[in-house]
């Protein structure tokens, strides 16, 4: 059977009229307490009426997901709500029904299958802070290059760069 977790993008508009998942559906706590208008509620509420599970994921995948949205780049802009959606998946072997790229990226880490809310899905990155200057990778804690005194950038390589020394 499939298994769907949905993130909170999922509520927002009218994608939960037009997606159609055939499976069991959850989602976490953490997308539960981020929904807040009116018509994101009412389409929370209608999916619980439909059999929408509410879950945990296990504390060993919570960190598993931060190792690797720390690996990729993307753990600086993870919340704690994604990273429980994308961990609930890992646990439950689900496939993440997400349009944010941040989340679909670090599932393409984890070799999580992803159900994209776009047009077109997140290619596998790993996001770096890049000089503008001289192109040298600037690492977490530095606000300007150490070679060249530039600002740096964020890049989603899968290349190598040049390093400080």
């Amino acid at each position: 059977m499939n298994r769907y977790i949905l993130d909170s993008s999922f509520f927002f508009g009218e994608t939960y009229k037009t997606c159609r998942l055939e499976g069991e559906i959850l989602t976490t706590d953490e997308v539960k307490a981020e929904i807040k208008d009116f018509s994101s509620r009412t389409a929370f509420s209608l999916m619980e009426d439909a059999g929408l599970k509410i879950s945990s994921a296990a504390p060993a995948d919570v960190s598993a997901v931060k190792a690797a949205a720390a690996a990729s780049g993307d753990l600086r802009v993870l919340s704690d709500t994604d990273i429980s959606v994308i961990a609930l998946a890992l646990s439950m072997e689900g496939t993440v029904v997400s349009g944010d790229f941040a989340v679909q990226n670090v599932c393409r880490h984890l070799q999580i299958p992803v159900k994209s809310l776009l047009a077109k899905t997140a290619k596998k990155k790993v996001w770096k802070r890049i000089c503008s200057g001289c192109g040298a990778e600037i690492p977490d804690g530095y606000d300007e290059c150490q070679i060249c005194g530039s600002k740096p950038v964020p890049r989603g390589t899968e290349r190598n760069h040049k390093t400080h020394p």
